[in-house]
């Protein structure tokens, strides 16, 4: 942890204009959403209501469509355990459970940022955390996240995908014995935080492997037994129908599948060419994760390998890459010439509105083909940097204890 100066009264002023237009930023969000008359909005927690509620009702979980005015087809297609999760707001009246969701995305973003900035050593002034130092970072990262467009797509389509991420993020600070339960409960609610068991086995964190594993059986579990119907269904059939989730050549799509669907000529076999990059990408991302444990800093392993679920999940949406915005905070945090321009080149990527849209075949342009994959290819810059180029960060302490364990 270093010590920064501390700026007097300048600081605390910088503070409060920080936290004045992060908090302007965040409501005029909320307003343009409660005053858009656009079909849609948080049009994936509608999903996920819907869903919940024909399988209350008695129904398959998994026969519920969404009625939108242009989109058809789209239903429930995460592990049934989700459903679970998500009963209390299928019970809330609709208007109130889309106030509590949309205001806990904010929640858990200032959270995830907060996380951050504490493991970062930001904010910490003469050796002690200074909350005006701290609120000053926080507020001023908080204000390009929740204008990236990553973060946008989360919050107007309402997705759950924050939730997951925060869950990994997270998991390394519990207590010894229960590190790896979040990870395993977020796979089982949604399934690319699997990715981290490899993690845990390759650098023989050998009790979070376990506990990985038995949150996830455990949860998944519970669903059958409760919803044994479904979990046939999902687990035996509908896990292996990509297409439910969506086309995999859309230019919305930022996996590496995606990148590669829409680069490679016809007749060359796309799914082997993804398979042998893929497990190239996976290599370096745990060998990344692995360096970042030993030198002390189990959270820039944990993004490293929440980037590498951005980037073999066969559909990456916009919101996916959450994982990479929080990356790109973690940069800045950092400081550093190398790992600033690191920092302000993803942010670059993600303020591009225009690069996340829907383009037919063929219509795009050269220019715009660039932009186009540029979300897709920021996943290879964060893991051909690492998240700590030329830097050793202190052990967080444990949240039980407040004693600092190096792993």
């Amino acid at each position: 942890m270093r010590a920064t100066s501390t700026g007097g009264p300048r600081a605390g002023i910088l503070a409060v204009g920080l936290v004045a237009v992060a908090v302007a930023v965040a409501v005029m969000l909320v307003v343009t959403l409660a005053t858009n008359s656009t079909a849609g909005l948080l049009g994936d927690l509608d999903i996920y209501r819907g869903a919940v509620n024909t399988a209350l009702a008695g129904q398959d979980l998994y026969s519920y469509t969404y009625v939108h005015p242009t989109i058809h087809g789209l239903g429930f297609t995460y592990p049934p355990f989700a459903a679970l999760v998500l009963v209390p707001f299928a019970l809330l009246d609709p208007v109130l459970a889309k106030v509590i969701w949309t205001a806990l995305t904010f929640v858990v973003t200032v959270g995830c940022i907060f996380l951050l900035v504490r493991t970062s050593g930001r904010g910490v002034v003469a050796g002690a955390p200074s909350g005006t130092h701290r609120a000053a970072w926080v507020a001023g990262l908080s204000i390009p996240v929740m204008l990236s467009y990553p973060f946008l797509h989360n919050l107007i389509v309402g997705q759950v995908s924050l939730f997951v991420i925060a869950l990994a993020l997270f998991d390394h600070l519990l207590p010894r014995r229960w590190q790896g339960s979040l990870v395993g409960i977020a796979a089982a609610i949604k399934l690319t935080p699997l990715v981290f068991l490899p993690y845990y086995l390759l650098t023989r964190q050998w009790r979070q492997a376990a506990v990985c594993t038995g949150a996830f059986v455990g949860a998944t579990g519970l669903a059958w037994l409760v919803l044994p119907a479904a979990s046939v269904s999902y687990w035996t059939n509908l896990l292996w129908q990509t297409g439910r989730v969506g086309r995999t050549d859309s230019t919305v799509n930022k996996s590496l599948l995606g990148l590669l669907g829409r680069q490679l000529p016809d007749g060359v076999p796309t799914t082997l060419v993804w398979l042998a990059v893929a497990a190239a990408v996976a290599v370096l991302a745990y060998w990344r994760a692995a360096r970042h444990l030993r030198d002390g800093s189990p959270l820039a392993a944990a993004l490293a390998v929440g980037a590498l679920s951005v980037a073999v999940s066969p559909i990456s949406w916009p919101h996916h890459q959450l994982w990479l915005v929080l990356a790109a905070c973690w940069y800045v945090l950092l400081g550093g010439r190398t790992a600033t321009l690191v920092g302000a080149a993803l942010f670059v990527v993600f303020l591009g509105y225009p690069w996340f849209d829907d383009y037919p075949a063929g219509t795009v342009g050269t220019l715009l083909g660039i932009g186009v994959e540029l979300p897709a290819l920021a996943v290879l810059l964060v893991l051909g940097v690492g998240l700590l180029p030329g830097r050793r960060v202190s052990p967080a302490p444990d949240l039980a204890t407040g004693v600092e364990t190096a792993r």
